[in-house]
């Protein structure tokens, strides 16, 4: 039996104690809501599930991050962040090699994390999840110190993100400095150090990937499993910007468009330097500038995924398992 395998047999189908946290700032994007999960709405999506009596609303990432480490001390098995990405790495952050298990209702605008673990966007079948999914473990990264999920990024695209994060705070010119910025991008030399070779190479960006998606749903690394203990390093080189530009435009949202262009390795460490700095990110986190070092750690998060979806979507390898 795998290790997948064995997880999926001895999680149970219906946890015995689960509390939910409402981000109820989530599903807003440049200071616009997308979505009306009243906490009320959630118990009545909840309830049937017998869910419903655990419910709490946060205010804010400290207070979310106080509730978990709460929960996890009174024996929770289950901690459901009922938010977006923000929100969902808050609370994935106190759970980090904890025996309770991270559950997702997925309120955000993007949503990159759930569609990774192939959670559906409808809040009655991801509550469905809740108590008829299986537990798993999934990598996480780490860049500098810092924790990530999605991907890590080198080049005009962590500079590009750098400005249109701006946009989620409601600063609309965001988007014409987010297009000057990539226009004005020049490619880079760098040096990539990975588990079994060194890559010198001029480029326009590099992402390190822990799953397929970052940013608007950009699918940079469709192949990446989120428990195979790699990342995914996808090298960008001679694209001239305004077609890199159209690969991304084309691969976002979770869309998918090979192509000649990307390079792509795998590896449990690399480590970005560079002639001059450059910008880097992981996630939405800004690092500052190269160099910057980036490690995996493999099956350091457990998870509740759908039953139905192992080995699909979600891109978790032993597919057969649960």
């Amino acid at each position: 039996m795998t290790v997948a395998e064995a997880e999926a047999a001895a999680s149970p189908r219906a946890p015995r104690r689960v509390r939910t946290i409402l981000n109820a700032k989530a599903g807003a994007k440049g200071a616009i809501p997308t979505n009306d999960a009243s906490p009320d709405r959630l118990r009545e999506i909840l309830a049937p599930l017998g869910l419903a009596d655990d419910l709490v609303v946060s205010e804010s990432v400290d207070e979310a991050k106080a509730i978990t480490r709460a929960a996890v001390a009174d024996g929770y098995e289950v901690v459901v962040a009922a938010g977006g990405d923000g929100t969902i790495g808050a609370i994935a952050a106190e759970l980090l090699g904890k025996d309770t298990a991270l559950g997702i209702l997925p309120l955000g605008s993007i949503m990159n994390i759930g569609r990774m673990l192939g959670l559906p966007r409808e809040l009655e079948a991801a509550a469905t999840v809740l108590s008829a999914g299986v537990v798993r473990s999934v990598d996480v990264g780490e860049a500098n110190g810092r924790t990530f999920y999605e991907a890590g990024s080198v080049g005009m695209n962590a500079a590009m993100f750098r400005e249109a994060q701006r946009f989620d705070r409601g600063d609309y010119v965001s988007v014409l400095r987010t297009i000057w910025v990539a226009f004005r991008y020049r490619p880079a030399r760098m040096t990539i150090e990975l588990d079994d070779r060194t890559v010198r190479t001029r480029a326009l960006m590099v992402t390190v990937s822990n799953g397929p998606y970052t940013g608007a749903g950009m699918t940079v690394a469709p192949d990446a499993k989120l428990d195979d203990g790699t990342f995914d390093v996808v090298v960008f080189r001679h694209f001239s910007k305004l077609d890199l530009l159209r690969h991304l435009a084309t691969i976002a949202f979770g869309r998918r468009k090979y192509s000649p262009h990307v390079t792509t390795y795998r590896s449990r460490r690399v480590r970005v330097s560079s002639r001059r700095p450059l910008p880097t990110r992981a996630d939405s986190n800004d690092l500052g500038t190269t160099p910057v070092e980036f490690v995996t750690r493999p099956r350091a998060l457990r998870v509740v995924v759908p039953r139905a979806e192992l080995g699909g979507v979600n891109r978790l390898e032993n597919a057969q398992s649960g």
